[in-house]
Parts: structure tokens; C-alpha cells; sequence
């Protein structure tokens, strides 16, 4: 309980008010002694006891009756996000604003956003004196609202097609109010509970309960928890678009809350400005198709995006896509001259299968050829060579945040050389006598090794190794497929808009059966395909990726918003080239897991109380709410007690005195 006027809690001292006038007036009397009343006295001994009880709750009710005057008085605040403490300085919002947060749980209401500002806005007029501070999850800027009634109508509430990281927005929360120490303050964290922001993998929750506790001025967290609630949501995800001469093939994966029955869903896809309708039949959670449209020109480029049918949530509706002038996708090998011709070989038909068209691979040797590279036309970088530095560091790093793909295979002299902290180890490591090095986790759901669109999982089980070269332990690559012994066999690191892929063996017989398993293959073609992507005049990215432009032009008109960068469409950047550039939502924003706040309390914060405010989106449920009347009532109710207890008494007086002239009247 909280109160909005805790200066009138000093009238509580008032309590004591009634007991200091019971303690006087027992003054008031003296004691005689007189032996003709030690008869009457015996005779009322009985009943003293009763009396003294009467006395104690009438004195009782009285002071009751004054504490919940200035209870009344104090206008006390209950509900499930405010707890027991004195009143608060400063709120610190810290609002979701990503894509999840503009789901509408029933038609005609406010999205899941708007309904927290209404709230927050509401509460805030309720405190009065208290100070908002808000931190934008978009922009991670922290900034003083002046006004709540204008909190809705701020730059920094508006919605978004981002993603949420709220491990970085604690610690930004944390960093202010250090510097800032604004009093006792309140973290409210307005979010949908959506399981990929919390991130709760990420080391620093561990420190976070502590750090809290640590602050200047007390602070408490409270968490605005909207979930959702079953709907028949759908939405939609770019996968890839690849052109085959005068045809665009668009492959797209669409996912829905429920999968009870099967549907025909209509899908529009717009290209250039010309929109046209085709459907999709979904039966399960998921589907995958791919969306063939006619291209008038071999030369031409442009943009397009396909669109669901509107639904709860119509930011997860859209999916952009740019396309460029057919051209091959080149592969460029840089090799230290160690890679065996078997190797060699394998890799070459990987890249560029004998019989496709549209695939081109180019080999050179490392040295003083590979710092003057022009990558912006190359799809796939295979590096089989020391790791990259200096001229050649600052060359693929510009190439990865441009979105582009990178697969290190293990050179033949390795050394302690790192790049974006990726290593090698120092030594290669060959499996005992008769036993092999055998993969025994791998990623199904994504990356390169992923399952097919049948769902049929690939043969990474079959692989066998008898070589080796580990990654350094200072490394911080993702592993994607181990080893049976927890050593990584394929590694990421994501790079601005690319991927940095290392792969521990290689396809040749003295190493691996790579060749046989033809794992080797699939990877890197489903290299090539992500590095289609950016390879050309077209750009594809997704939104919080530090390698968009500062400024753009919208091109499409598919949604009202047009805050770049925090919106996806259609954008060709300010001073460029003429690239176009395709904005989507992260895929982390289309995940359908939820957090449970038992986690929170368990798993991310365990040393710190944390309370929670929990409802459905569509409830005007308030944060606060006064609970004045109670105390209003409790004083009539005890001033009532208090009076039928003290007439008892004087009647029952009345009633004794009166027996004894009864009596005479009787005799005489």
C-alpha cells in the first residue's frame, strides 16, 4: 500500500488521543476507604471483569476510529503494481516498444502499447508529485516526460518494428540511476513477456538483483505483465528471394497461433507498386512456400513485399524484399596454399556445381592480392588462411556488416592470429587409434545445418573426423553442431548484417568424410543463399542492425509509419549509390514463447522482490486505485460500535440504580 498524502500519516499519532484522556480521567478520582462498602464491593467483584473488557473496546473502537480518519485522509493506494512503502520520487518506465507490444486481443481495443500509456498516464496524474523518466527500448535513450497526459503523443511511445533487449535496457536503467540518484524511485517495465527479449541466457541477470540493491536510494521493480491470449494470429517471414532470369521466386514461411483446422490463407504480394493475390493452404503451425512473380527485365531491379490478410497483430503482416539485375552469385576462395587438391576439388563443387547455372566461384591465393579485393559483387568469402588482420581485417569486417558471408576453414599453419575475437588454436588435434571424432548436437531448427522444408533432418550424425583444428577457448562464436566431446565442429558470430561461419574439419579424406556425407555442399549453398542477399545493388536487412543508414527515403506506402530506421519497408538511403534497402522485422519478433513471471522471480531476479500486475490487454483495470471508502466506512463502523457499547452501559447504570427506590416505594 502506497499513499498519495503520507504527510497526513502523521496524524496517526493521534491514536494515542483517546488513551491519554482514559489515563487522565482515572486521575480525576481519589480512593477512600470505608468498611460499610467492602459488601457492595464483594457483591459487583463478579462482574468486573466484564467491565474492564467493555471499557477496553470501547476504548479501542475510538482510537480505530481516529487511524482510519487519517488512513481516509492519507488517500491509500492499492493494486497489484504498487507494494507496501512510502511514496515515490521518480517512476522509471522502462516501455516495450517492439513489434509483439501492437497485438490488439480483441477488435475495437487499444494495442497492447496504448493501453500501458493510457495507464501509466493515469497513474501517474493519481501520484501527483512523483518524476517519469522514460527509457525507449527502440533507442535505448532515457528522457524526462514533462507531462503524463502527453506521454502517448511522444516520439519515444510511438510503435515500432523492433526488437526488444532487456538485459541492456536493466543495465542503461541501472547506469542513470547511479548518476542521476533521483530519489526513491520505481522501475515499472511495461512489456508482453515475450520469451526473445528477456534473453534469459544472458550472463548479466546474475548481477542485476545485486547491483539493485546496491543504489543511492531505494528502488523497487514492478512488472506491467500484458500476455496474450489465444487468437488466430498470423505472420509472415522473408526467407529468401533468389531471380532466375525473367522470374522472381519469393520464398516466404507463415506461422499462426492456432492450428486446429486447415486453412486457405490469401497472400498479396506487391511488386513495384502492382499488387496481385495468390493463397497459400496451411494445415500446422507452420508453413513454407514460395511465391513465383514475372519480371518484365533481365536488367531491371526494384522491390516488392507480400502481405497477410489484417489480423490481431498487423505489424507481423509484412515482408519486404529488393531484387537486382540477374547476375551469378560469385564465391571467392582465398586459400595459403595448404588446402590439398582433394580439398580443393570438393569445395570447387560446392560452390559452383557442375551443370547449374547462375553460380561462379573464383580462387586466389593469399597474400598481397587479397587486400586489394572487391567484394561488393561476392555472395560467399571461403577463407582457408591464417585469420585476417590489419588492411585484410578492416576489409572482411566491412564486408560482414554490409550482410555478407564468411565460412573460415582451418589453415594449414595456424597461429594465435584473432579476428572480431574468432581464433584458432594453435594445434591441430587427431582422434585416439580406431575411433573417430563423431558430431552429437547440432541446431535443426536453424542456421545452415537446419532441418529441410520436409521437415527430414540432415545425415550430421554420419559424419566422421580424424582431424581436426579447435577453436581458441577465447573465442565467442556460438556453437551450431559439437562434437561428442562439447568441441565445437561449426561455429557463428554474427556481424553487423552478416555471419562469420568456421567450420573445425574439412572435406578431405586425411580429415573428415565430408565429401561422402555431403554436409559440406549444403552448407555452403545455404551460405550463398544468405549472401544472395546483399550481393549487388539490393540490400535486405532487419531492423536494431547498427548498419543501416542514417536517413533513407520510404518508397512503399504498405503501413502509416514511416520512422526510419525503427519501421520495416522500403527505404533507398540518402546519399547513396541507388541501392535499395528492405527493412523486416526480426525473426525473434514472431516467436510465439512466453515468458512465465514465476521465471522472473526464480530464474533472473531470485534476490530481489519484484511485483507484478498481471491482465488481460483488453481490461481498463487501473495500476492504482484509492481505497479511501474502506476507511470511511471503518470509522462509521467503530464511532457505531463505540456509541452502542457506551449506551449499554448507561442503561444497564440506570436500571440498577432504580432498584433500590422500587423497593422503599414497596415497603413504605
Amino acid at each position: 500500500m502506497s499513499f498519495l498524502q503520507p504527510f497526513m500519516l502523521w496524524g496517526l499519532l493521534a491514536f494515542s488521543i483517546p488513551i491519554i484522556i482514559h489515563l487522565l480521567n482515572r486521575r480525576r478520582f481519589r480512593t477512600v476507604k470505608w468498611a460499610a462498602m467492602d459488601f457492595l464491593l464483594k457483591a459487583t467483584r463478579e462482574s468486573r471483569g466484564k467491565k474492564k473488557l467493555k471499557n477496553f473496546i470501547i476504548l479501542t473502537c475510538r482510537a480505530l476510529a481516529i487511524a482510519c480518519l487519517i488512513f481516509a485522509l492519507a488517500r491509500p493506494l492499492l493494486g497489484g503494481f504498487m507494494g507496501f512503502g512510502a511514496s515515490v520520487d521518480t517512476v522509471l518506465l522502462i516501455l516495450d516498444r517492439s513489434a509483439s507490444m501492437e497485438r490488439r486481443e480483441s477488435d475495437g481495443q487499444p494495442t497492447k502499447r496504448e493501453l500501458i500509456l493510457r495507464q501509466v498516464a493515469q497513474a501517474m496524474e493519481e501520484l501527483e508529485t512523483a518524476k517519469l523518466v522514460i527509457l525507449d527500448s527502440a533507442t535505448g535513450e532515457i528522457d524526462d516526460v514533462p507531462s503524463p497526459e502527453t506521454l502517448p503523443e511522444l516520439s519515444t511511445t510511438g510503435p515500432t518494428d523492433t526488437t526488444t533487449d532487456l538485459p541492456s535496457l536493466f543495465t542503461r536503467a541501472l547506469d542513470y540511476l547511479r548518476e542521476a540518484e533521483p530519489g526513491r524511485t520505481e522501475i515499472w517495465l511495461a512489456t508482453d513477456l515475450q520469451l526473445a527479449d528477456w534473453r534469459v541466457e544472458d550472463a548479466r541477470w546474475l548481477g542485476f538483483a545485486r547491483s539493485l540493491g546496491e543504489l543511492p536510494s531505494p528502488t523497487s521493480v514492478r512488472v506491467l505483465a500484458l500476455p496474450e491470449t489465444p487468437r488466430d494470429n498470423h505472420s509472415i517471414r522473408l526467407l529468401s528471394t533468389r531471380r532466375e532470369t525473367d522470374e522472381l521466386l519469393i520464398e516466404l514461411e507463415i506461422t499462426r497461433e492456432e492450428a486446429t483446422t486447415s486453412e486457405s490463407l490469401p497472400i498479396t504480394l506487391n511488386l513495384n507498386g502492382a499488387p496481385t493475390t495468390q493463397s497459400a493452404q496451411i494445415d500446422g503451425q507452420s508453413l513454407r512456400t514460395t511465391l513465383r512473380a514475372p519480371l518484365p527485365d533481365e536488367t531491371a531491379s526494384g522491390w516488392g513485399y507480400a502481405s497477410l490478410s489484417p489480423d490481431p497483430n498487423l505489424r507481423d503482416n509484412f515482408a519486404y524484399f529488393t531484387y537486382g539485375e540477374q547476375k551469378p552469385l560469385q564465391t571467392l576462395l582465398i586459400h595459403d596454399g595448404s588446402l590439398s587438391t582433394e580439398a580443393n576439388r570438393a569445395l570447387t563443387r560446392a560452390a559452383a556445381p557442375p551443370g547449374v547455372a547462375g553460380l561462379e566461384l573464383t580462387i586466389r591465393d593469399h597474400g598481397e592480392d587479397s587486400l586489394t579485393l572487391d567484394l561488393s559483387d561476392t555472395a560467399l568469402l571461403i577463407w582457408v588462411a591464417p585469420m585476417p588482420r590489419d588492411s585484410e581485417a578492416v576489409l572482411i569486417s566491412s564486408y560482414l556488416q554490409r550482410g555478407g558471408q564468411v565460412l573460415f576453414l582451418p589453415p594449414g599453419n595456424p597461429d594465435e592470429t584473432s579476428f572480431a575475437t574468432l581464433a584458432w588454436a594453435n594445434a591441430l588435434e587427431s582422434s585416439p587409434t580406431g575411433r573417430y571424432f563423431i558430431p552429437q548436437n547440432w541446431r535443426q531448427d536453424e542456421g545452415p545445418l537446419r532441418d529441410g522444408r520436409d521437415g527430414s533432418a540432415l545425415p550430421v550424425d554420419r559424419l566422421r573426423a580424424i582431424k581436426r583444428l579447435p577453436l581458441s577457448t577465447a573465442s565467442d562464436a556460438v556453437p551450431l553442431a559439437t562434437w561428442d566431446d562439447g568441441s565445437p565442429l561449426l561455429a557463428r558470430k554474427v556481424l553487423g548484417l552478416g555471419t562469420a561461419h568456421l567450420l573445425t574439419t574439412l572435406p578431405d579424406y586425411q580429415w573428415s568424410d565430408l565429401e561422402q556425407t555431403a554436409l559440406h555442399l549444403v552448407l555452403v549453398q545455404r551460405l550463398l543463399e544468405e549472401g544472395a542477399k546483399q550481393a549487388g545493388t539490393t540490400l535486405v536487412a532487419g531492423l536494431n542492425e547498427s548498419a543501416t543508414p542514417e536517413t533513407a527515403e520510404r518508397l512503399d506506402n504498405a503501413t502509416p509509419e514511416n520512422s526510419y530506421p525503427l519501421t520495416a519497408g522500403i527505404y533507398r538511403p540518402e546519399g547513396g549509390n541507388g541501392d535499395i534497402l528492405a527493412l523486416n522485422l526480426p525473426p525473434a519478433e514472431l516467436s510465439l514463447a512466453q515468458l512465465q513471471p514465476n521465471e522472473i522471480r526464480e530464474n533472473l531476479l531470485p534476490d530481489f522482490p519484484v511485483s507484478f500486475f498481471e491482465q488481460e490487454a483488453a481490461s481498463n483495470q487501473s495500476l492504482l486505485t484509492e481505497i479511501w471508502r474502506p476507511f470511511l466506512l471503518g470509522v462509521l463502523f467503530f464511532l457505531l460500535a463505540e456509541a452502542i457499547l457506551t449506551l449499554n452501559r448507561r442503561s444497564s447504570s440506570s436500571s440498577k440504580n432504580s432498584r433500590p427506590a422500587a423497593k422503599k416505594k414497596a415497603t413504605a
